[in-house]
């Protein structure tokens, strides 16, 4: 993005050495003095209120506390401003062996999800305008990886799963996941526009009612 568009960015992770690869990633691309890393924890985000043009979660939202995150992201961009976001998404209520399948496969956070329509509600409840939202298959083979990572990124997944048996092990198991789950399980992107007004309550109690928390 920063490349394409000429913008300034700001990532963070609660890994410091996720941030150091993105920051080398960052230099090799030209890029180092548009991008900035930092150690954070998307709880407990400590940037300024209106810091930011908008904001991009990409399969994070489900390790946080969703509705203190959002509360929090929403006070730091400014209005008018925007907010992306691809995560995983129910398509329906998952049965309790979907949940535990998921839960065993992928990591306990990728039950802490919600569905399609109830990630619409929670943008909009804290304040949040969606324009754009679609609800995809996950299409994990080769063809799909290249078209969601990129031939690069690919490659060297497709490298790692011929010399490292742990991880072709690993990558069988989730496709094998995907076909079973296709029914219940997908993923949703939306784009929203911050609104002059947050509608959110202290707690959004979806994920807690339904059951469907990390432990």
């Amino acid at each position: 993005m920063a490349k394409q568009y000429g913008c300034r960015i700001v990532g963070i992770d609660i890994d410091p050495g996720t941030l150091l690869k993105a920051q080398a990633e960052a230099i090799s691309k030209r890029v180092g003095d548009r991008v900035a890393f930092r150690v954070a924890d998307a709880n407990d985000l400590s940037f300024g209120d209106q810091t930011f043009d908008g904001a991009i979660f990409q399969a994070a939202l489900i390790f946080t506390n969703k509705a203190k995150a959002l509360h929090r992201v929403s006070q730091m961009i400014r209005p008018g401003g925007f907010l992306g976001v691809i995560e995983l998404a129910w398509k329906k209520h998952p049965t309790e062996r979907i949940v535990t399948r998921v839960r065993e496969t992928l990591c306990s956070a990728a039950i802490n999800t919600e569905t399609h329509e109830d990630w619409i509600r929670l943008l909009r409840q804290f304040g949040f305008e969606v324009v754009y939202s679609d609800l995809l298959d996950h299409k994990f083979d080769f063809s799909g990886m290249l078209r969601n990572e990129g031939l690069r990124s690919s490659l060297r997944i497709a490298l790692k799963c011929i010399s490292d048996k742990s991880v072709k092990r690993k990558m069988a198991q989730i496709t094998s996941l995907f076909k079973e789950s296709g029914e219940y399980l997908g993923y949703g992107i939306y784009v929203a526009r911050k609104t002059q007004f947050d509608r959110s309550p202290v707690e959004h109690p979806n994920s807690r009612a339904l059951g469907y928390t990390s432990n």
